[in-house]
């Protein structure tokens, strides 16, 4: 996590990277491009295709992968990779995460980041469609950046999840957020013209895929995860891996870069809590969570994690950045 004097040095690197350009004097907000639980993230994608699929049912084409609660400190920026596996059966934190009680059309799998068509394709701007909500359980005051790390857009012909990610600026106190990236099934992908190989029908009968309710409180299963993208045209990659912690058990491993690469940039990390309600914790209760990153040698960087207090399942996202040697 990046202390607010540093913003400077941190803005040139979305400039660097082609990324979504969202000045850090934006204007702080309690959402961007959110909706009902980040459905707005579809939305956006859905009403950019020809022909317009903006009133489909959710689920039928477009399903958001939504995060946990990011922990977020006063006056600090933060970066979180966002993969489309958060929706895999039996993955983490699982699709009843992301629905929070809405109601969707049950046709996935959905593999692939949806293309809107529009935005910087260098920063995987048609693919990087994502939204970002403050929670109410702190005081945190956020505005949008730029997304500084890597873009798989996935396929869902060879079944590969897509990632993304998302940026924000906390301009108040320590608070939480969380964020969501738009994806696509087999029809979403051939309705939005971006595999015109995907043989699936534009449209599907809804009676094959009845409307579902998702539970509220169903039990969070958390499990390790590896969201890595390499761009090796450009020569960089993104490395990020989540690690599921339990109470008072230290966890350490060490990411190492792609041949011909070294690392590049501070190493960061993240803290991720699931209560079962899907609700923002209490920043009071937060999980505590022992922190510490180690740069080795010019390709590599080792983190060392102990959860020392917690009142849900907490997950620690590691990052790393690698350039051209």
């Amino acid at each position: 996590m990046t202390k607010i004097r540093t913003l400077a040095a941190l803005t040139a690197i979305p400039l660097a990277l082609g990324a979504l350009a969202i000045g850090v004097g934006s204007a702080s907000a309690n959402s961007q491009q959110w909706g009902d639980n980040g459905s707005a993230t579809c939305a956006y994608a859905e009403a950019n295709w020809d022909p317009s699929k903006e009133s489909a049912e959710l689920g039928l084409y477009c399903m958001q992968a939504v995060t946990a609660w990011i922990q977020i400190n006063g006056l600090t920026s933060q970066q979180q990779a966002i993969s489309c596996s958060n929706n895999a059966p039996g993955g983490s934190p699982g699709l009843s995460y992301s629905l929070d009680g809405q109601s969707y059309v049950n046709a996935g799998p959905w593999y692939a980041l949806a293309y809107s068509g529009s935005g910087d394709p260098d920063a995987g701007g048609p693919y990087n469609n994502v939204g970002w909500q403050t929670g109410n359980g702190g005081n945190a005051s956020l505005s949008g950046e730029g997304w500084a790390g890597g873009i798989s857009t996935g396929s869902t012909s060879s079944g590969s999840y897509g990632s993304g990610g998302a940026g924000v600026t906390n301009w108040g106190e320590g608070g939480y957020w969380q964020a969501a990236i738009a994806c696509v099934n087999a029809a979403g992908a051939t309705a939005s013209g971006q595999s015109p190989f995907e043989r699936t029908a534009r449209s599907l009968e809804r009676s094959a895929f009845p409307l579902t309710r998702a539970e509220n409180a169903t039990p969070v299963r958390i499990r390790d995860k590896t969201i890595d993208t390499v761009d090796v045209k450009n020569g960089r990659a993104f490395r990020a891996r989540e690690y599921a912690l339990k109470k008072n058990v230290t966890r350490t491993d060490t990411r190492i870069c792609p041949a011909g690469m070294v690392r590049k940039g501070k190493l960061a990390h993240t803290i991720q809590e699931f209560p079962a309600n899907r609700k923002a914790p209490k920043w009071k209760d937060r999980a505590l969570v022992d922190v510490k990153m180690t740069p080795k040698g010019r390709n590599a960087g080792m983190v060392e994690m102990t959860l020392t207090r917690a009142k849900h399942p907490t997950v620690v996202q590691f990052q790393m950045r690698c350039g051209k040697a």
